[in-house]
C-alpha cells in the first residue's frame, strides 16, 4: 500500500507497531499487554503478533 508516497507493505505496518510498543507509566508491562491495548485484541492473538515478528511477548517496557 501506498502512505504518503512510500510503499508499505500490512507486514511491515505491523511490525512497526509491534516493534514500537512503549508502556504508558514507569510500571513495566508485558509486550503482549501493550499489544492487546493497540491492536483491541485478545491475549493470544497478542501473544501471536508478538510472536509472528520475534518479540518476547514478556518482554517488561517501560515509557
Amino acid at each position: 500500500m501506498t502512505l504518503s508516497g512510500c510503499e508499505f507493505t500490512e507486514d511491515d505496518l505491523l511490525r512497526k507497531a509491534v516493534r514500537m510498543a512503549n508502556g504508558t507509566s514507569r510500571r513495566k508491562t508485558p509486550r503482549w499487554v501493550l499489544m492487546k491495548e493497540v491492536f483491541c485484541c485478545g491475549s493470544g492473538v497478542a501473544h501471536a503478533l508478538c510472536r509472528r515478528f520475534n518479540f518476547d511477548p514478556d518482554e517488561e517496557l517501560s515509557r
